[in-house]
């Protein structure tokens, strides 16, 4: 019989994550958990909650992806909490973005895709190399699906801290025709 709950390193276990990360995750609000106020087995996670949560990191494109990089080297960088006094609905936003660029084919050359979304076309291209996003070669234009950038710039951590011009005016547009 499954337990109810699982301990911060049961999770980190189930979840395949550092202890670092783990602890990043939980003090972040990004699973939610109990506090026991305990300094040993100190988070407690429902067994639903913690197989949701995997499945997103399995099936969303780009969930988590503004953490890459932040475990290495021996220290957290600094990154500011998701989901923190974000009032977007990221789904929601996602409708959004799918009704602006509903003239746009489906694959979109990364070039056109990073400019859309406000990032540098290499942080795509990270993306795809690293699985979190599909890309395809054709002679030497790279192409990405338009739903995974959708999703990409719907995510949760993107929308709770708005960067750049171009993603900080697709937000305000967003938020005026709401």
């Amino acid at each position: 019989m499954e337990k109810e709950y699982l301990s911060g390193s049961e999770l980190r276990q189930y979840l395949h994550i550092s202890t670092r990360k783990m602890k990043y995750l939980m003090d972040h609000d990004y699973i939610p958990h109990e506090d026991t106020g305990q300094a040993t087995h100190k988070y407690r996670v429902r067994r639903e909650d913690a197989v949701a949560f995997k499945r997103r990191m399995e099936t969303e494109p780009g969930f988590l992806s503004e953490l890459t990089g932040c475990f290495n080297n021996g220290g957290i960088a600094e990154r500011r909490p998701a989901g923190k006094g974000t009032v977007i609905d990221g789904e929601d936003f996602q409708s959004y973005l799918l009704l602006l660029w509903a003239s746009l084919p489906d694959a979109l050359p990364t070039q056109e895709a990073a400019r859309r979304i406000g990032v540098n076309p290499q942080r795509l291209h990270e993306l795809i190399r690293a699985g979190k996003l599909h890309g395809v070669k054709i002679g030497r234009v790279q192409y990405c699906v338009k739903r995974e950038i959708i999703a990409y710039a719907a995510a949760p951590a993107r929308l709770a801290h708005p960067s750049g011009e171009v993603y900080k005016a697709l937000v305000e547009g967003y938020l005026k025709g709401r």
